[in-house]
């Protein structure tokens, strides 16, 4: 039988392994949880069409900004790295002031901006910027689309009003992998049978 002070250091080793386990393991999946997310908005790329007048010339690239604690550019840069969407380069931006929302084409808002939301998409509405966001009370605050953890998987949910205030046309991709939600008291949802 181990001493006490051993007993009591393996205690404290086996304590320690499990607390470093599950931040590896919670890690892991932040990790995974932001993979997902950079491939939808490439996705949302590809997928969605804004109004010409929104590119300078037929070369601007499509700038993507980041608004809020940033955890997700680094797999953008992975899923965009020396390619083309719709013709056009891809251009990463860290947005730190509502000002700078102008110059983009989409947006991510981080849940570091939940209580801030109404104001930072006031900056963008009716510019034609499509925006993406994690908190809960996106939609309802008048963004394009919310995130939805369903599970390990993350999915997300549309508001056809915002796209249409916006001039956004998603594609039916798009349209088709959302989530339907309540539409209660919040904006239209996505349907593809009423879509134009």
């Amino acid at each position: 039988m181990p001493s006490r002070p051993a007993a009591a250091l393996l205690r404290v080793v086996v304590v320690a392994v499990l607390v470093l386990s599950s931040v590896a393991t919670a890690q892991t999946g932040l990790q995974d949880e932001y993979q997902q997310k950079a491939g939808l908005i490439c996705n949302f790329l590809r997928q969605c069409k804004w109004p010409e007048r929104r590119f300078a010339s037929p070369e601007s690239p499509f700038v993507i900004g980041i608004f809020g604690t940033d955890q997700i550019s680094g797999y953008l840069q992975e899923n965009i790295r020396d390619r083309l969407i719709q013709g056009r380069s891809v251009r990463i931006s860290r947005i730190t002031r509502k000002e700078e929302l102008e110059i983009c084409h989409l947006v991510f808002v981080s849940r570091s901006e939940r209580d801030r939301l109404r104001a930072i998409l006031g900056e963008t509405r009716r510019e034609n910027v499509l925006t993406v966001g994690e908190s809960d009370n996106f939609l309802a605050s008048g963004g394009v689309i919310q995130f939805v953890k369903n599970g390990a998987q993350v999915r997300y949910q549309i508001s056809l009003d915002a796209a249409r205030r916006e001039r956004i046309e998603p594609g039916g991709f798009v349209l088709r992998m959302a989530l339907p939600q309540a539409t209660a008291g919040r904006p239209e949802t996505r349907r593809l049978a009423d879509m134009p």
